[in-house]
């Protein structure tokens, strides 16, 4: 028996610089004395590059696999092959993701003997006219021209009804009983019948757009048994639904390029911190060369940048009812040695800390500078990753998301003396203008063996001076939040045309709260990382000169 680590991931012939694909048929992207260099210096990469621009369009029909081109894109994916259990591919539209993932399909059906091979879509429909089709276009023409079916194989294919049965067995390699065997199933089958995968092995499990977070759970033990792999291909329309979250957050970017077109940086390989061995791959629809992705620039020119995004590049940025349609992780969130005040320490700001204490759970804080024209930017937060995770994704029984807490709300046994210190070790000698608290608990009496007192009263023994916020309406400060990250984001961005309000990247359950937060039960999670922010945004925050201080006078201690 083989597992699937131990084969190579590798098919096709890699895409070579200086190839451009136009009108249907492969050409030299060389001009003359390009051409002229490479045949002096590199002979052979020459010799190659006309090879193939004569043989490799005929070749391809007889064999996609051997003879069909691997994109950039594709071989990232490839290299980590033996490496990685779960592939999760968010592609463009026209990226060449569900391509990819039929012709390794194929692949390994060929270099694995007696392949146990799966490919999931969204319905059986859907599976006939997409992922079917592709890998009936992906296998070699000596299987299609061997007998249909026989007591060894089943290589029955229509366009209308797809594979027959619903399933391909190749014919049995050399010294083998039985040939690699690749089925085709629906997540409409499992929500009827979760039985359906019981007692599944597979080598490899194909996963077409997204899956429900169930399946995709249970299908990772049924890949054990052959060291076997997940590919998952799809464009995240929803944006952060509770898969894409589990996915995505606290992910490692191992690596960025730049967008010319939309003028920033997006990922195009991550690490998920929450899977174990499961790496994200961003495939761009520009990087398809056998696809005109200007005229797909052009269809969405005039859409909001998060479509953009997901349209042509596979990120996905907006959430599904979420209260705050303009944050982008993409656009709001940014490294932190980038902040101006970080990155030059001259630069003038004025600080706040805002606080949402609790009983049993962890006080939650944030650190707000203000530059001199206004801007927020967000550069610290307790809890943080060093702490853990405040809220984890979790639907209720309704099937709305509110979360469940993390490890963040662990109690810590905190007095205020405690938090007192803990303030002031984190903030070293910055010189707090004001710190902001919950109005409510902040002016909340306790009674004591000496009288009436309360948080505010305590924490002033300790010199932290509170300021209760004002206690205006939720959705007035829901408003107000959303009034910090407006901007025109059909126009590119530029120091006219940008949000009001930045977030460090090391302020990871505010981010996950920012792309989480719905509003629509008072159990969510995420509102307490919300309640702080909001405090700030009612307040409001101001950039304060030395000459307004003398006159007022300020300061947090």
């Amino acid at each position: 028996m083989k597992y699937a680590d131990e084969v190579s991931a590798q098919f096709g012939i890699p895409w070579m610089e200086g190839l451009s694909y136009e009108r249907g048929g492969l050409k030299s992207g060389l001009d003359a004395s390009e051409a002229a260099l490479m045949l002096a210096n590199e002979p052979k990469k020459a010799k190659l590059l006309m090879e193939v621009l004569e043989n490799q369009a005929s070749q391809e029909e007889e064999d996609p696999i051997q003879w069909g081109f691997s994109l950039p894109s594709w071989q990232r994916v490839m290299d980590r092959w033996d490496k990685d259990k779960v592939h999760v591919i968010f592609g463009g539209n026209r990226s060449s993701k569900t391509t990819f993932a039929s012709r390794l399909l194929v692949h390994l059906a060929q270099v694995i003997p007696e392949a146990e091979l799966r490919s999931f879509h969204v319905t059986e429909d859907r599976s006939i006219e997409d992922t079917q089709k592709f890998v009936w276009d992906a296998i070699p023409k000596r299987y299609k021209e061997m007998k249909k079916r026989s007591a060894t194989h089943s290589l029955t294919y229509t366009h209308k009804n797809g594979f027959t049965d619903g399933k391909v067995i190749f014919p049995p390699q050399e010294g083998y009983k039985r040939g690699s065997y690749l089925r085709f199933n629906n997540y409409r089958q499992f929500l009827q019948d979760s039985q359906i995968i019981e007692g599944m092995t597979a080598h490899c499990i194909h996963l077409e757009e997204e899956c429900p977070a169930k399946l995709f759970e249970t299908l990772l033990a049924r890949v054990a048994d052959y060291h076997g792999r997940i590919i998952m291909t799809f464009t995240t329309l929803q944006g952060w639904t509770d898969l894409v979250s589990s996915l995505l957050r606290g992910a490692k970017t191992v690596e960025t390029r730049y967008s010319e077109y939309l003028g920033m940086d997006l990922p195009i390989e991550q690490e998920s911190a929450n899977w174990e061995g499961c790496r994200i791959h961003y495939f761009w629809s520009e990087d398809n060369p056998f696809f005109d992705s200007k005229e797909l620039r052009k269809a969405y020119s005039k859409q909001p940048l998060e479509v953009k995004q997901a349209r042509l590049y596979g990120v996905p940025s907006k959430v599904f009812q979420n209260r705050f349609p303009k944050f982008n992780p993409h656009v709001n969130v940014v490294k932190h040695g980038d902040m101006p005040f970080i990155e030059d320490p001259t630069e003038k700001v004025t600080r706040y800390m805002i606080c949402d204490p609790a009983g049993s759970k962890p006080w939650v804080m944030i650190w707000v500078a203000v530059d001199d024209e206004g801007c927020w930017w967000v550069y610290r937060e307790w809890p943080d990753s060093t702490v853990g995770s405040w809220s984890m994704p979790h639907a209720n029984s309704q099937g709305k998301s509110i979360g469940k807490p993390g490890p963040g709300q662990r109690p810590v046994g905190y007095g205020y003396e405690d938090y007192a210190n803990l303030m002031k070790d984190l903030e070293q000698d910055e010189e707090i203008f004001e710190r902001l608290v919950d109005p409510r608990f902040g002016k909340a009496t306790v009674r004591t063996g000496l009288g009436e007192t309360n948080m505010i009263n305590e924490m002033m023994e300790y010199d932290v001076f509170l300021r209760p916020a004002p206690g205006l309406e939720i959705e007035h400060g829901i408003q107000k939040i959303n009034d910090l990250l407006s901007w025109d984001d059909t126009k590119p961005m530029d120091d006219e045309n940008r949000p009001s309000m930045f977030i460090s990247e090391r302020c990871d359950n505010l981010i996950y709260a920012m792309t989480e937060y719905t509003g629509c039960s008072r159990q969510e999670q995420t509102k307490d990382f919300i309640d702080v922010l909001r405090y700030g945004a009612v307040t409001p925050l101001d950039h304060v000169t030395e000459s307004q201080l003398a006159v007022a006078g300020g300061g947090g201690y």
